[in-house]
């Protein structure tokens, strides 16, 4: 019966187990042995880091990922402007205030105005973000140890 080299408990008779007693097993020992530690630290890799891998390679050549990122902030900054309308026109009504037809107007093409400019500001940020990270990502700079808690942290 085989024993761990370490603890002495008996070895594991699994495929992916590796006996360190294999060493000092005839002539090719040793280089049986380091051959399966290649392989099992070639199958880890592939199993942990690989997935991770593709997901940045996908994400660097991913090409729609600013026309994407430029659309989601022009949506956020949508849904900011009509929630902030809505907040408005709620406060109004709680104190019975009413705006005149040009008073109206007004508020109407200052909001008009701000949220086209908002709109027009995020989505150029987004996109150059985008662009950014991607090249970032195909520079190096943003390789697996930039995911904290996901992939080196394991």
């Amino acid at each position: 019966m085989l024993t761990n080299f370490w603890n002495g408990e008996p070895a594991s008779t699994t495929p992916n187990s590796i006996d360190p007693n294999q060493a000092f097993a005839g002539d090719q020992g040793a280089s049986q042995l380091l051959g399966q530690l290649n392989r099992a630290q070639w199958e880890d890799w592939k199993q942990r880091f690989a997935p991770y891998v593709e997901q940045l390679a996908g994400e660097a050549t991913d090409p729609n990922a600013a026309t994407n990122a430029a659309t989601q902030a022009k949506d956020a900054v949508g849904l900011a402007f009509d929630s902030a309308a809505t907040i408005n026109n709620q406060s109004r009504e709680k104190y019975g205030i009413a705006l005149n037809p040009a008073q109206q107007q007004a508020q109407e093409r200052m909001n008009v105005t701000g949220r086209t400019a908002a709109m027009a500001s995020a989505g150029n940020e987004a996109r150059i973000s985008a662009l950014d990270r991607q090249q970032s990502i195909l520079a190096g700079g943003m390789g697996l140890s930039n995911i904290p808690d996901r992939v080196m942290n394991q």
